[in-house]
């Protein structure tokens, strides 16, 4: 850790969800989920400036936000829905897979996700915006609204879940962020080509100025002007490796907003990525961000090594 901070303010946007876990067929108590708590959670470790924005239910249990505070997130002004708030079921088996159960819709999904209206003026003056995924309506609004209407630096995550059939308008919504942040999956998906730094080349043509390839345990291949850069990881053992991409986009931004060095910022994701994967759910980057907080220190630019997850 370092004593230094960062005065840059974040803004992680998109959904919350409930998750329960299942261990050989005994319930646990429900837990936050949701990659905007994952990517504000660990961003938390690298600066104190960080916000969440992502749509609450009617439902959403007190104790559960509150966790967010004591680890110094700003979420005390979530857009409100008349609604249940995204409900997971991830039953983890003896093999060490799990299988996830959305007992929501699409619909549901597309509700609970941040569209221009949920926005408050606030986070339009926020130095960076992390986008994470959410339904892609809401995303291919939010986006070029945001660069028409917010001078922040904007951080992209897709869904690879929508991206068949969709190239076209997700391209559009690529060029109007800064830095793009694909999984080694996605970037494949959408550029049609194996070769990573030709895709990475690809969006960058675009309008990104930088390109950030997740390649889980292998690392990360960093893109910009007249740079190459592949980023290595520790390989680490996984617990449970939902939300370790969301945990490193938030950890990068927060970073890359800090040093603008994308190297740098890669490695502060893969040690975000680590915490995240080390216990279940997002308990490790509740720990670790409540530690930050009680002790005044986040953690340094160049802060370790880790896995990173997609």
């Amino acid at each position: 850790m370092t004593d230094g901070t960062s005065d840059r303010s974040l803004v992680c946007v998109g959904n919350l969800t409930i998750d329960e876990a299942r261990y050989g067929g005994e319930r646990g108590r429900p837990a936050l989920g949701g990659d905007a708590a994952y990517a504000a959670l660990a961003a938390r470790l690298f600066t104190e400036n960080v916000r969440m924005l992502a749509p609450v239910g009617h439902d959403v249990p007190q104790e559960l936000l509150s966790a967010l505070a004591t680890a110094g997130v700003g979420a005390d002004d979530l857009p409100e829905r008349d609604s249940a708030t995204i409900r997971n079921i991830i039953t983890y088996h003896a093999d060490g897979t799990r299988t996830w159960d959305m007992l929501s819709t699409e619909e549901d999904f597309d509700l609970m996700s941040v569209y221009p209206v949920d926005v408050p003026h606030a986070a339009l003056g926020a130095d960076g915006i992390v986008l994470l995924a959410m339904s892609l309506a809401s995303q291919l609004a939010l986006t070029p609204w945001l660069k028409k209407n917010s001078g922040a630096r904007l951080y992209l995550d897709l869904q690879e879940d929508y991206l068949e059939g969709n190239r076209e308008s997700i391209n559009a919504m690529i060029s109007c962020c800064d830095v793009f942040l694909p999984s080694e999956v996605e970037a494949v998906a959408l550029a049609g080509t194996t070769d990573l730094v030709a895709a990475a080349q690809q969006f960058r043509g675009l309008g990104p100025r930088t390109v950030v390839i997740k390649r889980a345990e292998r690392g990360s291949l960093v893109v910009e002007e007249g740079r190459v850069l592949e980023v290595p990881t520790e390989p680490v053992p996984a617990i449970d490796s939902t939300g370790a991409g969301d945990a490193f986009c938030g950890a990068f931004a927060a970073v890359h907003l800090r040093t603008g060095d994308a190297a740098t910022a890669a490695r502060a994701g893969a040690t975000a990525a680590r915490v995240a994967i080390s216990a279940y759910g997002v308990d490790a980057l509740v720990s670790a961000a409540q530690q930050v907080e009680r002790s005044g220190q986040v953690f340094g630019p160049g802060a370790g090594d880790g896995g990173v997850g997609r």
